[in-house]
């Protein structure tokens, strides 16, 4: 005696299933996870929202295979210092990315690697093997020119940060690094300090010498000179922030009373040391972190802190990759985002000789 399976097979969920269940035609359900630009962000949703019901997993080597996409897109992270995955910067990039790529109904593949110099190997490797339809680029050496290897290899890619000036044409999506740094220090110029220190990341990150150049160029507007001493790396780690105390501090008379730190990490550091020698913040010296990391309003005192968008930016960056692989060209064009500076505890005017 013959039995009907409702469509299953093995008792697998089909498309006919999914389709039944969000009141749409089979042909719309492969559509939606061919990744087909047409469909509306609705249909999409109840598309989704059915097959999770069912449990129904699309044979994705096959549908890649049929529509020479994988949806997927990439990022590959280069795992060079102590703090990559403390700093606020990371959780809330991903959060941004997958965000995106979750709506979409595409996937987010995570790579790794020892160096920036090994990055440009790993990106070349997922790509070669149909891994992934486009990549999002992080990397921000200005001693390894990733994007230009990529441009040669062509596929579609968004840059997380500015591109190299003889790459003009890549699509891109970053903050304004520099005039976020020089309202900064400017900020801490209106509160009357006129010894101030920046401590930066990784001299060699094209961000950090972004920054300098806002520290150094609000500092000049205001007539201020700027002492060597004054600028010191800390490489993003807390212990770096920690360091770059007894360094600023050779000169005691020339001390600064104020410290901008490239992220929260530094600050932390910065304030350890600080406190060592006695001094308190912000009667004595006042601390401007940045990234406004979860931990800013739980330290003693609340940091001050530039909240810079990096979940906006990871998620820009998808929606521009994504949008252009559904439409079979490359990404154009870039995003330049603001961030705002969160005043707390950690600030006030310099101390009264």
């Amino acid at each position: 005696m013959a039995t009907r399976n409702n469509g299953r097979r093995g008792n697998r969920p089909t498309i006919r299933d999914v389709a039944a269940r969000a009141r749409v035609h089979p042909s719309t359900v492969s559509r939606v996870f061919s990744g087909h630009a047409q469909i509306s962000p609705r249909t999409r949703q109840r598309v989704l929202e059915a097959a999770q019901a069912l449990n129904f997993r699309p044979n994705a080597i096959a549908r890649s295979l049929s529509v020479q996409r994988t949806q997927t897109i990439a990022l590959v992270v280069p795992h060079v210092f102590e703090g990559y995955f403390q700093d606020a910067f990371f959780p809330q990039l991903m959060a941004g990315l997958l965000a995106v790529t979750y709506s979409h109904g595409y996937r987010l593949l995570l790579g790794g690697c020892e160096s920036y110099s090994d990055e440009i190997v790993q990106i070349l490797d997922i790509l070669r093997t149909r891994q992934a339809d486009g990549i999002v680029v992080a990397s921000s050496r200005l001693d390894v020119d990733t994007v230009g290897e990529l441009q040669r290899q062509a596929p579609p890619l968004v840059l997380i940060g500015h591109p190299p000036a003889h790459h003009p044409d890549v699509a891109w999506v970053d903050a304004d690094n520099q005039a976020a740094t020089r309202e900064v220090v400017e900020y801490l110029i209106r509160l009357g300090h006129r010894r101030i220190a920046y401590v930066g990341g990784d001299p060699d990150n094209t961000v950090v010498k972004e920054r300098l150049e806002g520290y150094r160029e609000a500092m000049a507007r205001a007539g201020l000179p700027v002492e060597a001493h004054w600028i010191d790396y800390g490489y993003f780690a807390e212990d770096g922030g920690y360091q770059a105390v007894a360094r600023t501090r050779v000169k005691p008379e020339r001390a600064p009373t104020a410290y901008y730190a490239g992220n929260d990490l530094m600050a932390v550091g910065l304030l350890r040391g600080l406190r060592e020698r006695g001094l308190r913040v912000p009667q004595d010296v006042s601390v401007v972190g940045t990234n406004d990391s979860p931990e800013a309003r739980h330290l003693t005192p609340e940091l001050t802190s530039l909240r810079v968008p990096y979940r906006e930016m990871g998620a820009a960056a998808a929606e521009m990759l994504i949008q252009a692989i559904q439409e079979g060209g490359r990404p154009r064009g870039h995003r330049l985002l603001s961030s705002k500076l969160v005043i707390r505890a950690s600030t006030g005017p310099p101390p009264r000789r």
